[in-house]
């Protein structure tokens, strides 16, 4: 890898975590805004990824963001274009993130499988953010 590849990985690295360090202001660091939703974290990633994929695709704005929209979650507000593309990205990635975190705390299975493995992982019940915490703290 050159040094521009590794910069620019860097700097996407840092925008990201700059956009989850906005978003855990806003809801918290643990984001109990979605802890019991359903899959919102998700949904506004994905409304923001075909926002930018609208966008990329040469509809206009109008049309993007209605659009992509229509994925974002009903009873949020702000749903949005960042502007650039990056920019739409970071909001997106930040979301996963976040929702990646959510899920750990939950306790669910962080097992990455081999490709052309079956994954066979337990179910885990649904607990709250405030139970997780306090069973990684055990």
């Amino acid at each position: 890898m050159n040094e521009q590849q590794r910069l620019a990985g860097e700097v996407a690295d840092k925008l990201i975590a700059k956009e989850v360090a906005i978003q855990d202001a806003m809801w918290g660091d643990a984001n109990e805004r979605a802890d019991s939703t359903k899959n919102q974290l998700i949904m506004a990633s994905m409304a923001q990824v075909a926002l930018t994929l609208n966008k990329l695709d040469g509809q206009s704005l109008v049309e993007a963001l209605s659009e992509a929209s229509a994925l974002y979650p009903e009873d949020w507000n702000g749903f949005r274009d960042y502007g650039s593309n990056v920019a739409n990205l970071v909001v997106a990635s930040a979301f996963l993130r976040s929702e990646i975190k959510r899920r750990v705390l939950l306790g669910e299975d962080i097992a990455r499988t081999k490709r052309g493995e079956v994954y066979a992982g337990p179910d885990v019940p649904y607990m709250s953010a405030e139970e997780a915490a306090a069973k990684l703290g055990e």
